[in-house]
């Protein structure tokens, strides 16, 4: 019975070894026979393109003033989202950020980024002080928004 036991579980560590990757695009329904899902292959193309949406930073956001209260987590930006105006999922009192060199990081009061925004310092790592807390003036009301542009400094 034992020996049954290490079979099955060899036979079921095989089949995980050998699913495939699915594009981060695409969702299968567990429940459809229809495809399975070792079946689905990657388009290379697909695979350059993940390549080329490089990491520019990251977003640390709360709620309340002072980067200690009310965390909402943290979010990655990627290349593919420099240049634009980005709604973020709730309005934010404070953050802090994580950013490659050549960037500037700013957050903004509208949410088509209409305003000319707060420019963000950012955050070095194993600097002093450990983050840079950004604060929203309280008479200005919360960020919604943010954009990532290349520094022109």
């Amino acid at each position: 019975m034992h020996c049954a036991s290490i079979l099955a579980t060899a036979a079921a560590l095989a089949s995980i070894g050998s699913a495939a990757v699915l594009p981060r695009d695409m969702a299968v329904d567990p429940g459809d026979t229809a495809v399975d899902p070792r079946d689905v292959t990657v388009d290379p193309r697909e695979d350059a393109d993940i390549a080329a949406d490089a990491y520019v930073g990251d977003v640390r956001t709360f709620t309340a003033f002072g980067c200690d209260a009310q965390n909402q987590g943290v979010g990655t930006f990627t290349h593919s989202m420099t240049n634009s105006c980005n709604i973020y999922a709730e309005s934010f009192g404070s953050l802090y950020i994580h950013i490659k060199p050549g960037w500037e990081f700013r957050a903004h009061m509208s949410n088509t980024c209409s305003d000319p925004g707060t420019v963000i310092a950012k955050t070095i790592p194993g600097g002093v002080p450990a983050i840079v807390c950004n604060n929203q003036s309280v008479d200005n009301g919360p960020w919604v928004a943010y954009s990532v542009y290349p520094s022109t400094s």
